[in-house]
């Protein structure tokens, strides 16, 4: 994602002013420079490049996910600068997001349909379920009442009805896949996004980082004008 955010970035004509991975970590020398950081690294990495914007007073776009118990401490952190962060910063899944809402608001109404998410990404991606199917699971909660929590993983047996079931597939180079399906006894209804590649990640990561440029505080995907 770090090269596809630099290839983005120079194609749109801004500039990069410094890379950093493992092997070259960031610093606030480094950051000197720069305007805003753009973050995809890991969630043992991620809370020390938030303290590192913060300190440096940057505002900062974070594609990483798994940090999200951290994140009323991350919100003292930005008062004097911005943080932004997503699930997932495709803008056509930014507009599903914004679709299943929607639907899972009909569905309410309509208690013959189980509902359900499937994900499936690469088999090297870390953590399972992804950041964007939890958000997916979080909207269709907020929606839909007869739905309580989520059941991750495979059953062992049946789960209570009450429960939404999401479930992971690792297999391949998918880029990412979610569909959000309603099931009935007479027929069934599936909303599904696919990515192509990462670029569109990186298109929607710059996005997000030219509307948050010197605002001040936290914000997500659902603020930007997409």
């Amino acid at each position: 994602m770090g090269r596809e955010v630099e290839r983005a970035a120079s194609e749109s004509g801004d500039t990069v002013v410094a890379c950093f991975d493992s092997a070259s970590p960031a610093s606030e020398r480094a950051l000197v420079r720069a305007e805003i950081c753009i973050d995809f690294s890991t969630p043992e990495a991620v809370i020390g490049h938030m303290e590192l914007a913060a300190e440096s007073g940057i505002d900062i776009v974070v594609g990483t996910t798994g940090w999200y118990e951290h994140l009323d401490q991350v919100r003292g952190l930005f008062r004097d600068s911005a943080m932004l962060y997503a699930h997932n910063f495709s803008v056509g899944m930014n507009i599903f997001f914004r679709a299943v809402k929607q639907m899972g608001a009909l569905m309410n109404g309509a208690p013959e349909y189980d509902v359900y998410v499937q994900e499936h990404h690469n088999s090297d991606k870390v953590d399972s379920p992804s950041g964007t199917a939890l958000r997916l699971g979080d909207i269709l909660l907020e929606q839909v009442d007869r739905k309580k929590q989520t059941h991750t993983g495979s059953p062992a047996g049946g789960i209570p009805p009450n429960s939404l079931h999401l479930s992971s597939l690792r297999a391949g180079t998918v880029p990412g896949s979610h569909t959000v399906g309603f099931d009935s006894p007479a027929d069934s209804i599936e909303l599904r996004h696919a990515s192509k590649n990462r670029a569109g990640f990186a298109i929607g990561a710059l996005k997000a980082a030219r509307w948050v440029l010197g605002k001040k505080g936290v914000y997500t995907m659902d603020d930007v004008d997409l």
